[in-house]
């Protein structure tokens, strides 16, 4: 998650009321821990602060972070009612447990892990935090176990697929980024599920499948130089190498034509995406997107003059 933008830390996008959800829930999550497991804890709290911003609260609120908490709050609001404060606690414990979850295997998978062999024991602790907070709201029976088994299994699918291909194609990309956030349906149908709008599922189901495909082109876009120096395979640098001419750097394909062509990519799923948003009923989402696709022409304009200085640096005459 970019945490060098901070032009965009102080928009608000995140309702007062979620975000006081969302502390009380993370600040839960931590004091469970500590105990249920305290030398576990001490040592998943340090991990939880590396990942970036000042706090496990500022990490999730990021206004360029996948909007996972979001997305059922706009859902129950969408419903033409007041979102239930202690339902949407349990759905945001639910929903960062199971990306902490998720975020320690991802780093081993990726071969970019620094503590985190150390801290699989905490999988324990996160999973059943992920799990048991709809068990109070759907016995054993309900179809929501059926989605909730489909979707989990689904993510851990695609993770080792993902870690197991050498190049990426379109298809393949669209396939994988779809699915790689696909748990993110798991609270939206939850919210469904308990106002009674399974109908609802699908067209939910539909959006989130682009907005991970365009969020995963936009970090792969704007994180571009660092997946160069990770050696982390990318769509993006995967297109570079097809496209790029023989003996040009990446660095220039993505100068020559590179970054039109992902920001091509991100503008026509932007539109698709507004255009979904709307049948969803939500104001709030709408308005999001408008606000991502702002914030995405001034993260295009800072691209490409970095892009500048880098090739001036370039095309310096080495003096001997």
């Amino acid at each position: 998650m970019p945490s060098n933008h901070a032009d965009f830390e102080s928009r608000p996008i995140y309702d007062p009321q979620l975000s006081g959800i969302i502390d009380a829930a993370i600040a839960r999550i931590q004091i469970d821990m500590e105990q249920a497991a305290p030398f576990m804890a001490a040592q998943v709290a340090k991990w939880m602060k590396g990942l970036g911003q000042a706090s496990p609260q500022a990490y999730f609120k990021h206004p360029l972070c996948f909007p996972m908490l979001l997305f059922p709050w706009w859902l129950e609001s969408s419903l033409g009612r007041s979102p239930d404060a202690a339902f949407q606690t349990d759905l945001v414990c639910s929903t960062v447990s199971g990306y902490y979850y998720i975020r320690l295997i991802d780093n081993l998978m990726d071969g970019h892990a620094t503590v985190e062999l150390g801290l699989l024991p905490a999988l324990s602790f996160f999973h059943t935090r992920f799990q048991m907070a709809y068990q109070r709201y759907f016995d054993y029976h309900h179809p929501f176990w059926a989605l909730f088994r489909e979707m989990w299994f689904r993510s851990a699918e695609v993770t080792m697929k993902d870690a197991s291909l050498a190049d990426l194609d379109r298809e393949q990309f669209v396939q994988l980024a779809a699915n790689k956030t696909c748990a993110a349906l798991i609270p939206v149908a939850a919210v469904c599920y308990r106002y009674e709008r399974p109908d609802l599922i699908e067209p939910w189901s539909q959006f989130l499948d682009l907005f991970g495909c365009w969020h995963q082109m936009w970090n792969d876009l704007f994180t571009w130089l660092r997946d160069v120096r990770n050696q982390t395979r990318t769509y993006f640098l995967s297109e570079a190498e097809r496209l790029k001419r023989p003996g040009e750097l990446v660095t220039e394909w993505v100068n020559r034509e590179g970054l039109n062509w992902g920001s091509q990519v991100l503008e026509a799923w932007m539109r698709e995406l507004v255009a979904a948003s709307k049948e969803l009923g939500s104001e709030e989402l709408v308005t999001y997107l408008n606000s991502r696709s702002a914030m995405l022409q001034q993260q295009r304009a800072r691209l490409a003059g970095n892009l500048e200085r880098m090739m001036s640096v370039l095309e310096t005459p080495v003096q001997l």
